[in-house]
């Protein structure tokens, strides 16, 4: 099997999806939502801090889909492009509904700022993953063989 490069295309498409996934973890540090009370200023807590449950899950989809990336650059494998569109698209999934999963604390809370940013970075994980499984994917792997 012959080493993936960057200036691949399918090593270009993974390695978006790597910075992605570096962009979702990142945006765990930033002002994921808003508390909402009468008298400004407001408290704007990150994702670790609004987050109760799914900060983790959050954050290990995002390192598995930095390493997924890492990986399909050195070893172009179509199946592992795949995992890096399904890591990302779990990361979607839980993102979506981390407002209304942890949305039961004491103060009502508006999510929004970085929460979106993670949400663009996940469903750019989950494009990249796909774009790069379809890349490496063998030509002649959709054809029906006629033989037999």
């Amino acid at each position: 099997m012959k080493a993936a490069s960057l200036n691949s295309g399918p090593g270009k498409a993974v390695a978006v999806g790597a910075v992605c996934g570096l962009i979702l973890l990142l945006s765990l540090f930033g002002t994921w939502a808003q508390v909402v009370c009468e008298l400004e200023p407001c408290p704007y807590p990150s994702g670790w801090e609004v987050l109760l449950v799914l900060d983790v899950p959050i954050a290990l989809l995002a390192v598995a889909s930095i390493a997924l990336g890492v990986l399909v650059v050195i070893r172009p494998v179509p199946v592992l492009a795949l995992g890096l569109a399904l890591a990302g698209l779990v990361a979607v999934v839980l993102v979506v509904v981390a407002p209304f999963v942890e949305d039961g604390g004491t103060q009502p809370v508006d999510f929004g700022g970085s929460w979106f940013l993670g949400l663009l970075a996940a469903l750019g994980v989950v494009v990249a993953g796909l774009l790069g499984f379809f890349l490496l994917r063998p030509a002649g792997a959709d054809k029906e063989d006629d033989e037999g």
